[in-house]
């Protein structure tokens, strides 16, 4: 199916799943490599974690709420994956494996203290999603201090519909795509 493929999320959770959209930039970013541990911070419904899952050769979800726990397991069980998918109850940065290739950060509590562990480990490509300026903000200033800030993005997506039998659009709320790496 691939990294774009469609994703089957029978379980949906506020605030949702990343949209697909902006899910194909972040997997774009990530650069999945098939001997790559993922590890997804925040993972709500599990929609980046089962993305990731079609080529990375291990994901680990982590969630601190138990209601998104259940559903990112009922949304893997609907979804065929070859890696190995983990998910962790827990928050991070103190639930954060020993060591990955690539972290999604989609959840912004603790985000400088996620940024700093992630790099401590030696994660090689960090990558993460915003809706608020400020939490924006406070990750660019921890990408950039730690020298790992690549790339940030401002992305907003329109989806047309009908209006008097023409086509208006109506925009989603924008979203930052921040990434990160070693060797920025």
């Amino acid at each position: 199916m691939g990294l774009m493929g469609s994703l089957n999320l029978p379980a949906e959770v506020a605030p949702g799943p990343t949209k697909p959209a902006i899910r194909a930039i972040v997997l774009q970013r990530l650069a999945v490599a098939e001997t790559d541990h993922v590890v997804d911070i925040g993972a709500g419904s599990g929609a980046v974690s089962i993305a990731a899952a079609q080529t990375a050769r291990r994901v680990t979800a982590i969630e601190r709420d138990a209601d998104r726990v259940a559903a990112i397991e009922e949304n893997l069980d609907a979804n065929t994956v070859s890696a190995t998918v983990e998910v962790v109850h827990g928050e991070a940065p103190a639930a954060l494996p020993d060591t990955a290739d690539a972290a999604f950060i989609g959840g912004s509590q603790r985000v400088t203290e996620v940024i700093a562990a992630l790099d401590d480990v030696g994660v090689d490509r960090i990558v993460m999603t915003a809706a608020r300026l400020q939490t924006a903000a406070r990750a660019i200033d921890c990408l950039d201090a730690r020298g790992l800030l690549e790339e940030v993005l401002l992305v907003q997506v329109a989806r047309g519909y009908d209006l008097a039998n023409e086509t208006a659009l109506d925009g989603a709320t924008p979203v930052y795509v921040l990434v990160g790496g070693e060797a920025a």
